[in-house]
């Protein structure tokens, strides 16, 4: 495995289980976002369940270097799918920017896993 993911994989790994965790206890601000980006509360449960099962698809990763790869990319659609939401509804700037690092981070370690397969 190429020890450079280990940094991007840990953020990315990081952010999606505290955002599923503001997920599942329905947290004020999550709640918010949500009905600002107007997305239906079961779709947003869903990104939930897919934020879980990447996250447990990078801990795998460290062990089969395609489950991680496959999780990051997965991860890297989440992103790229949260940054359209965003510009849709007309969020932009500094709402912008967790999004976007995380999809560079998802990226990179994605390509750092596929390169040990």
């Amino acid at each position: 495995m190429v020890p450079w993911i280990l940094v991007p994989a840990a953020l990315l790994e990081v952010a999606l289980i505290a955002s599923l965790v503001r997920k599942a206890k329905r947290a004020t601000p999550s709640i918010e976002l949500r009905d600002a980006l107007h997305v239906a509360p079961p779709l947003w449960s869903v990104i939930g369940v897919l934020e879980g099962c990447a996250a447990v698809g990078l801990l795998a990763g460290l062990i089969q270097p395609a489950a991680g790869a496959a999780a990051a990319f997965g991860s890297a659609l989440l992103m790229a799918g949260a940054i359209v939401a965003h510009l849709r509804v007309g969020l932009a700037g500094r709402r912008l920017l967790a999004p976007l690092v995380l999809l560079a981070s998802a990226t990179s370690a994605g390509l750092g896993f596929a390169a040990s397969i």
